[in-house]
């Protein structure tokens, strides 16, 4: 029966061509469906399309011989040629002038074929004339891959690893020995260390050219027998009987050696292939081991310098920028940055860290290292406290002292001019000056008020002392409340206290004296109201050792002018009056300021102080 032709291409004159061309008039279907159920059933068909045409992506069945028409080096019609969509390939010239002799040759051939595809199913569906008997084969056992769990698990710790390792090749290869043999120095030396191989030695030499397994039962030896003999007695002193070797980077690091199969066989080919198998694992895990060895050594020497070097970090430029990093550390790593030198900032106040910078060009940064120094500034702070607490003792008692002499001749010389105006021997009298010595104490007497100035000199005298009080505070737990209360009620000033009580450990004889200086200066700067009028408000902030008390002192013309003058860097110091100074010098103590100028209603003072420090 002859094969059907078909014949698909969207080119009218192209179809006529072909149809001349042609033994017989080729099959027509309608319906691109029709065609496909054509191409798919049994049976011998010649099928010539264009690569042009859509239906030319339809399947086609075994007897169907497709020729595909296009143009030469185009994408479609060589990803087809590339493919091999059809069983012949022309272009359009060639199908119009050649395509009958093609057509009669693939005739006769999808004929044949279609006769041996009916053959081969008749074979498939009559039964055998002779039953043969069907042997089951043995299964494999099955393998287990455990090891490799427990493996990757303890890849840090390299004799943990190779444990696992031999265990896989005792239980997967049947393995009844298995040893590792690893390159240490100028030699390879087994992991128990019972063994021993030079670098130099023929096994050695043999495996670093040639990068196969070495089974002694087939090896077939070197065409050099000064080297064959070497390396069998090495197998044979090791009980070796296949070697696979493992390399790194294209280098020999050492081998696995297997020793006999535990049922006395050699070594088969797919126990070779397990072997291979075994061993490249074994690579991948010793260069992830030695990976991971480097880390924990990283990651050790990191903890170390967090522990003996803290605070130290490589920065770049751009992350100088950073929030993360204190102000102090910026402003330091910035510095360093710009000169290009290492900057250090000790531990001293106002500074919070001790900060050391460097320049690091390889990545335009910096390196930084810094330490909370708050315990050594604290130190700083309490030294220096205690320094100015010496030195206001010192200067207290030497003051007190050079006060006491002068003070005790102005008495006495007061108590004399108090008398029934006897003169007193003055020396160099009579010495022919023309000072009339009799009318002289009356007359000095009668122009300074030498009792007024005697008190300012003795009230100054014990403002002297209470700097040694100030330089050695006693605290103890005092009511503020009643504390400032009686010293209002004292001055006739108006008060504004809760009924809360404000108990804090204070000095109270300091607070006392710093209060009465603090009024004795208000009242000396109003001198026809003094310190009545005015208003003393106590309230608290805080709690616990944070609790701090303010008060504050209104009133109308209420001026420090001249007691509590601004400090000016040009002059010597200057605090008008030595008991205000007192005061502050107090309220520093109790971490307190004083403060006097213009507030919300007006002129007012406004004073903090807490626990003593």
């Amino acid at each position: 029966m002859p094969a059907t032709l078909i014949l698909t291409t969207p080119d009218p004159a192209l179809e006529a061509a072909w149809k001349r061309l042609l033994p017989r008039e080729p099959a027509s279907f309608a319906r691109p469906s029709d065609l496909q159920r054509e191409l798919l059933r049994p049976g011998s068909r010649v099928w010539i399309t264009d690569i042009n045409d859509s239906r030319t992506q339809l399947a086609t069945g075994a007897g169907t011989l497709v020729v595909l028409v296009g143009q030469p080096h185009s994408l479609p019609f060589e990803q087809a040629r590339q493919n091999r969509a059809a069983r012949l390939f022309m272009s359009y010239e060639d199908s119009r002038a050649r395509l009958g002799e093609a057509v009669g040759l693939l005739e006769e051939i999808a004929d044949k074929n279609s006769q041996l595809q009916t053959a081969l199913e008749s074979t498939r569906r009559s039964s055998p004339p002779f039953l043969r008997e069907h042997v089951p084969s043995q299964p494999e056992p099955v393998e287990s891959w455990d090891f490799l769990e427990s493996a990757l698990a303890n890849l840090d710790d390299r004799k943990r690893l190779l444990d696992e390792f031999r265990r896989a090749g005792r239980y997967i290869l049947k393995s009844g020995k298995v040893l590792f043999f690893f390159r240490q120095f100028d030699a390879f030396v087994s992991d128990d260390e019972q063994h021993r191989c030079s670098s130099g030695h023929p096994l050695a030499l043999w495996l670093e050219d040639h990068p196969a397994t070495l089974d002694a039962a087939h090896w077939t030896g070197t065409d050099d027998p000064t080297l064959d003999a070497p390396i069998r007695q090495q197998l044979q002193s090791w009980g070796a009987r296949l070697l696979v070797p493992l390399y790194a980077h294209g280098l020999l690091i050492g081998w696995m050696a297997l020793g006999p199969r535990a049922d006395g066989s050699n070594y088969r080919d797919s126990d070779k292939f397990r072997a291979v198998l075994h061993a490249r694992l074994l690579e991948r895990c010793l260069e992830r081991s030695t990976q991971m060895q480097e880390l924990s050594r990283v990651e050790m020497g990191n903890t170390l310098r967090a522990k003996y070097l803290p605070g130290t970090r490589v920065l770049t430029r751009s992350e100088l920028s950073g929030t993360d990093l204190p102000v102090e550390v910026r402003a330091v790593a910035s510095e360093a940055l710009h000169a290009q030198k290492m900057i250090i900032q000790p531990a001293r106040p106002p500074h919070r860290y001790r900060v050391q910078a460097g320049p690091a060009p390889e990545i335009d940064g910096v390196w930084v290292m810094w330490e909370d120094s708050a315990p050594e500034i604290e130190r700083i702070r309490v030294d220096f406290e205690q320094y100015r607490r010496d030195l206001f003792r010192n200067l207290g008692l030497t003051l007190s002292h050079e006060l006491s002499n002068p003070l005790v001749s102005l008495v006495t010389f007061s108590q004399l001019l108090l008398r029934n105006g006897t003169n007193p021997p003055f020396p160099g009298s009579g010495d022919g000056t023309g000072i009339n010595h009799a009318n002289l104490p009356a007359s000095i007497a009668s122009q300074v008020s030498l009792s007024t100035e005697v008190q300012k000199l003795q009230r100054l005298a014990d403002h002297a002392t209470v700097l040694g009080e100030i330089a050695q505070p006693v605290g103890r737990a005092t009511d503020l409340n009643a504390l400032l209360t009686e010293l209002a009620t004292a001055r006739s000033l108006a008060t504004r206290i809760s009924d809360e009580p404000l108990v804090l450990h204070v000095d109270s004889n300091l607070l006392r004296f710093a209060f009465g200086a603090i009024f004795d200066a208000i009242a000396a700067n109003r001198p026809d109201e003094g310190t009545q009028n005015l208003i003393l408000t106590l309230r608290n902030v805080g709690a616990g050792a944070n609790r701090t008390a303010l008060v504050s002192i209104e009133g109308k013309r209420l001026e420090l002018d001249g007691t509590l003058p601004f400090p000016d860097p040009a002059m010597p110091p200057n605090q008008g009056r030595l008991s205000v100074f007192l005061a502050r010098e107090i309220l520093r103590l109790h971490g307190g300021t004083l403060q006097a100028g213009p507030g919300i209603k007006g002129t007012d003072i406004q004073i903090s102080f807490g626990p003593l420090r």
